[in-house]
């Protein structure tokens, strides 16, 4: 029997004894709505055993613990008023509730098997990924066809201010260039670092670090501040940052951990964005293939720049603006997904499917074809950035709202209905 078959595979998988092909099996499973008030049965049964809840099983109960307390906290908040507006609360931090809210003990009693199957998820996200989201029958298959596998990770090139080149990763360890008073190191963690010994010649010296795409790269700057590049990015800056302030351009994006002076701001410059700081920690997103140029905040204070609009942004606050918009859009965004590249990871959370297309064509370097209607595709899902993009397409397909077709390195998107 199914039930028989999930029970199993569930065991499996948390004794650490399934295999990849059972995985997959039990993935399929858990994206078919008809088996969840079973699934939800079945794992809050197998993780109340002892066997599950001891210390040989640490990760495992951390794991439980903390997506039945996060995730039933923010299904438990409710306005006073029950005048609930979900996609807004959404986006509120759980620590934010003030006495406009209250917990409502029978909803966490009620939520409790739910809750259960959602850190199942989480587990086999662990394992490498999951998508449980929009599944509506049987999933279709991806093209036979596979895309040529490319190389992803730390890749980059060095352009020093004389044009000439440096493959990052395919340099040594140690000094790998000089410019005037400044040594270019490339550190055991494979980081590229700037060290000054003493002044440098009053005409700045300028380089860029480009990575390709499925390339990422981090720089730690002549000033002392990190800063990570995504994939198909680049960062132009100074060998030593002279004047009244620290000015760097980005094409692409970016997470930096400024250094703080407070004499001397940084100042990022996109195509017509400049974001302004003295010591914080901020996510600029400014490809050029994307509508919006999305500044985020993780910590400290920001103000961002476009013409003649500005505004100062606050911690957990998201400021995007179009090329001919007068004023910055401010929201709360899930910082998990903005920050997922960072961290390896491809993290949606109801994104529109070209969005989606838009990252996997810069990290596995092919090509996107649409064909059909795919508006108000939306998604939700994660997967690790170390898995090849035949993977990642199928898990896509499993939602059952888009279909693809792959023929060499390029890949057509359509509904699901056109297959």
């Amino acid at each position: 029997m199914l039930h028989d078959e999930l029970k199993d595979l569930l065991e499996k998988y948390l004794d650490n004894r399934i295999t990849p092909e059972e995985t997959r099996r039990l993935q399929a499973l858990m994206q078919t709505d008809r088996n969840g008030p079973a699934l939800e049965e079945m794992i809050a049964a197998i993780l109340a055993e002892d066997r599950y809840t001891d210390a040989a099983h640490p990760d495992l109960q951390q794991a439980f613990n903390k997506v039945m307390e996060t995730a039933a906290l923010r299904q438990a908040l409710t306005r006073k008023d029950h005048d609930e507006d979900t996609n807004d609360s959404a986006q509120q931090p759980v620590q934010e509730a003030d006495n406009r809210y209250h917990i409502s003990r029978k909803k966490i009693r009620t939520f409790y098997k739910t809750m259960a199957a959602a850190a199942a998820v989480a587990f086999i996200l662990a394992a490498g990924y999951t998508w449980r989201y929009y599944y509506v029958g049987p999933a279709p298959l991806v093209s036979k066809k596979t895309v040529s596998p490319i190389s992803t990770g730390n890749k980059a090139e060095l352009i020093l201010a004389d044009g000439s080149t440096i493959v990052l990763d395919n340099a040594g360890t140690g000094t790998v260039g000089k410019q005037g008073n400044t040594r270019i190191i490339k550190l055991d963690s494979g980081r590229l670092a700037y060290h000054a010994a003493g002044s440098n010649s009053a005409a700045p010296e300028y380089n860029t670090i480009r990575t390709p795409k499925g390339g990422q790269y981090q720089v730690v700057l002549p000033d002392g501040s990190q800063v990570w590049l995504n994939a198909a990015s680049s960062l132009t800056f100074p060998v030593a940052f002279a004047g009244s302030n620290r000015t760097v351009r980005l094409t692409g994006e970016a997470y930096f951990e400024i250094a703080q002076q407070a004499a001397k701001p940084f100042i990022v410059q996109t195509s017509g964005v400049q974001v302004k700081v003295l010591g914080t920690h901020f996510n600029v997103m400014a490809y050029t293939d994307e509508a919006r140029v999305k500044t985020t905040l993780l910590e400290g204070a920001v103000s961002v720049t476009q013409g003649a609009a500005t505004t100062m942004m606050k911690p957990g606050q998201q400021a995007s603006i179009a090329e001919k918009e007068d004023h910055f859009l401010i929201t709360r965004p899930d910082m998990e997904e903005v920050m997922a590249w960072k961290e390896g990871q491809f993290r949606f959370r109801k994104t529109d499917i070209t969005v989606i297309m838009r990252q996997i064509a810069r990290w596995y370097d092919v090509d996107i074809e649409y064909e059909g209607d795919l508006s108000g595709i939306q998604l939700f899902g994660s997967m690790t950035r170390k898995e090849n993009v035949t993977q990642l397409l199928e898990l896509l397909e499993q939602t059952g709202r888009v279909h693809f077709i792959v023929k060499g390195n390029r890949i057509t998107v359509m509904p699901a209905t056109m297959k």
